[in-house]
């Protein structure tokens, strides 16, 4: 019976093995170097007690001597280790040149890849522009007609409607009130009229009061009493003389002396948190606010309104109404939590 020999498979290099025989090469150098030392020292001790005659060696003693035959193989071993140390290093060598250039050729196609990306995101770009624009006449004719019989119903709609009334503005300059004014609070979408006739009579009959107490102070403050949904806090101030300037702010003023004195400032105090009237009612023919206007002189009396954020859209709607019967009128806008006030170093409003 003839038996097959396998293949013998080239053993893949490995640093592990690679260890593993200088170990082994370099176990067994220390082993030779370990015996021949042995052996130099038992025949130096032999020589020294016997001392015969060198014996002449020959080859075929030296190739029958066991530690000989024994070196012999090792120097074989030794030699055929070295042999396969040299094949894996030049397998390592060239497995390292072949991972070299693959690096090398990665780096190319990387560097060659960049312009393929960027130029394939151009390409995606103006591919979308030019779909966006596509889209953007892709109007069928039905389309179109759909559109256009749209726009001519709704030009037929419009011609049938009433004409609207037409508003006249005024050129938009303005002066400075010189007549009577009414005055109106314009917050939270309602309007409210605020009577400052009957606070400033209320204020005149006591100011021969005031003045008592004036004659030993610069200033007094009071409240009136209620009218519609605000009272009036108002201050009345003694004006100071060229003596009273010489003695300085905080001198007491002079008791005895004539002086003059009058309101320098007020401020209006709501009572009631909802008040007025609402936009839906405030232009109704029964409103108060009717019943205020529709009776004014417009060469007689002007209208301010003190408008607060919320309320524009009604303070333009309740103009334009005024404006229909030319009444002169003034917008005095306030942030929101500003009250309404006025003093002497105030400014006048202006209408149009």
């Amino acid at each position: 019976m003839i038996r097959r020999h396998r293949r013998v498979r080239e053993i893949p290099f490995s640093f592990d093995s690679f260890l593993d025989i200088v170990a082994n090469v370099v176990g067994v150098i220390i082993r030779l170097i370990l015996v021949v030392w042995v052996g130099a020292r038992s025949y130096s001790s032999l020589q020294k007690l016997v001392k015969p005659a060198p014996p002449v060696q020959t080859a075929s003693q030296e190739l029958s001597d066991p530690l000989q035959q024994e070196l012999a193989q090792h120097r074989r071993d030794l030699a055929a280790a070295e042999e396969r140390l040299l094949a894996q290093l030049q397998q390592l060598q060239q497995h390292q040149k072949e991972q070299t250039d693959a690096q090398s050729q990665l780096r190319l196609l990387t560097a060659e890849q960049q312009p393929l990306k960027e130029e394939r995101a151009s390409l995606s770009q103006a591919a979308s522009e030019r779909h966006a624009a596509a889209q953007a006449v892709a109007l069928t004719s039905m389309e179109l007609r759909q559109h256009s019989q749209k726009l001519a119903d709704e030009i037929r709609a419009l011609e049938q409607e009433p004409p609207k009334r037409i508003l006249r503005y005024r050129t938009p300059i303005s002066r400075p009130l010189q007549s009577e004014e009414l005055f109106f609070e314009c917050h939270k979408g309602r309007v409210t009229f605020i009577d400052i006739a009957a606070f400033l009579a209320e204020v005149r009959e006591h100011l021969e009061e005031k003045a008592k107490l004036l004659r030993s102070q610069w200033q007094v403050t009071d409240v009136t009493g209620t009218v519609g949904a605000f009272r009036l806090r108002y201050e009345v101030d003694r004006e100071r003389g060229l003596l009273d300037a010489i003695a300085g702010e905080t001198a007491a003023p002079e008791a005895r002396t004539n002086f003059r004195y009058g309101i320098s400032g007020w401020q209006i105090e709501p009572i009631a948190a909802t008040r007025g009237e609402t936009g839906a009612e405030v232009l109704a023919a029964n409103s108060e606010f009717r019943q205020l206007v529709d009776a004014l002189d417009p060469q007689q009396t002007a209208v301010t309104f003190w408008v607060y954020p919320d309320s524009f859209d009604l303070f333009r709607r309740l103009r334009d109404y005024l404006y229909e019967r030319d009444i002169v009128v003034a917008g005095r806008p306030l942030p929101e939590g500003v009250p309404i006030a006025s003093s002497r170093r105030g400014s006048v409003s202006r209408g149009q």
